[in-house]
C-alpha cells in the first residue's frame, strides 16, 4: 500500500475541529503517510528528469524549476502513482472532511502543479496564488504539498512560511508595508501540507536558499478547485495570477522575531 488512507482519515478527524480557526489561514500537516519506497522512486525520477521543465527566474521573486506536465501520459511512473492518490476521489473526500469545502475537483492538466525544484540561491517570495484554472473555468481552493528531501538543515532556509501584513491602512503591495512571518514549517520528508488558498493566504519561502551544490529543495504539488467560491475569498479582482511581494519588502529580522517554527 503506497498511502495509508485509514491513518490519514484518523488524523483528519482530529485536526478538522481546528482547521478553519488556524491563523493566518486554515492549514494542517500530516507526517509519514506515503510508502518510503515510493518516495525513493520519485526522488530517482526527479534526478533523471525525463520530463519537460519550466524554469522561472525573477530576482527577489521567483527562482525555481518546475515540471511542465501536459497530461497524465507525460508523468513518470512513480510520480504518477503519487498523483493517482492525491487526485483521487477517496483522498478528496477526506480533504473535504478536513476543510469543509464540498465538490473538490483535481486538475488533470497539472496547470502549475507537479514537481517543484529549487536550488542554491532559489526563492519563492511571499505571494497569494492565482485564483483560476482557466482551461476548466474553475476556482482554486486548496493546495496540497508533499516534501521529498531525505534531510533538510533549518539553516538552509526553505521552510514553508505563512505570512500576514500588519498595516491594514496600506495596500499589501506598498513598499512601506510591514510584514510578519507567522509560522515556518520544515520541508520534512513525507510531510504532507494542506491549506486553503485565497487572497488571504500569503505564503512562500522568502529570501534565497543557502544549500550545498548537490542539494535541491524538492516537493510535489497539487491544486484542488470548485465551480464557485465565497465572495470574501477575493480582494484583488475576480481572476488573477499569483501576486508576489518582493523579498526586499518582507525579509527582515523584525519580521521573524516571533515566528512559530514547526520542525
Amino acid at each position: 500500500m503506497i498511502f495509508d488512507y485509514s491513518i490519514f482519515k484518523n488524523m483528519v478527524d482530529i485536526k478538522k475541529e481546528n482547521y478553519l480557526s488556524q491563523h493566518p489561514y486554515p492549514y494542517a500537516y500530516f507526517d509519514g503517510l506515503f510508502d518510503d519506497s515510493l518516495l525513493e522512486s520519485i526522488n530517482q525520477e526527479i534526478e533523471e528528469q525525463s520530463f519537460a521543465l519550466d524554469e522561472r527566474t525573477i530576482d527577489n521573486i521567483e527562482v525555481k524549476v518546475r515540471s511542465d506536465f501536459e497530461d497524465n501520459e507525460s508523468v513518470p511512473e512513480s510520480i504518477s502513482q503519487f498523483f493517482s492518490v492525491i487526485n483521487g476521489g477517496r483522498f478528496l473526500s477526506i480533504v473535504t472532511s478536513l476543510t469543509g469545502i464540498e465538490g473538490l475537483i483535481s486538475d488533470p492538466y497539472f496547470d502549475g502543479g507537479g514537481v517543484n525544484i529549487i536550488g542554491d540561491g532559489g526563492t519563492l517570495a511571499v505571494h497569494v496564488d492565482g485564483t483560476t484554472q482557466h482551461r476548466m473555468k474553475l476556482c482554486r481552493r486548496i493546495n496540497a504539498i508533499l516534501f521529498l528531501n531525505d534531510f533538510w538543515d533549518p539553516a538552509w532556509n526553505g521552510f514553508h512560511e505563512q505570512w500576514s501584513y500588519l498595516d491594514k491602512s496600506l495596500d499589501p503591495f506598498d513598499k512601506n508595508q510591514k510584514w510578519k512571518c507567522v509560522r515556518k514549517i520544515l520541508p520534512k520528508k513525507n510531510r504532507l501540507l494542506i491549506f486553503t488558498t485565497n487572497d488571504l493566504s500569503w505564503h512562500g519561502h522568502a529570501g534565497p536558499l543557502s544549500v550545498p551544490s548537490d542539494v535541491k529543495r524538492r516537493s510535489l504539488i497539487s491544486y484542488y478547485y470548485t465551480t464557485q467560491r465565497p465572495n470574501n475569498d477575493l480582494k484583488f479582482g475576480d481572476s488573477h495570477r499569483a501576486l508576489f511581494i518582493d523579498n526586499q519588502i518582507t525579509v527582515s529580522d523584525e519580521a521573524y522575531s516571533e515566528t512559530e517554527i514547526i520542525l
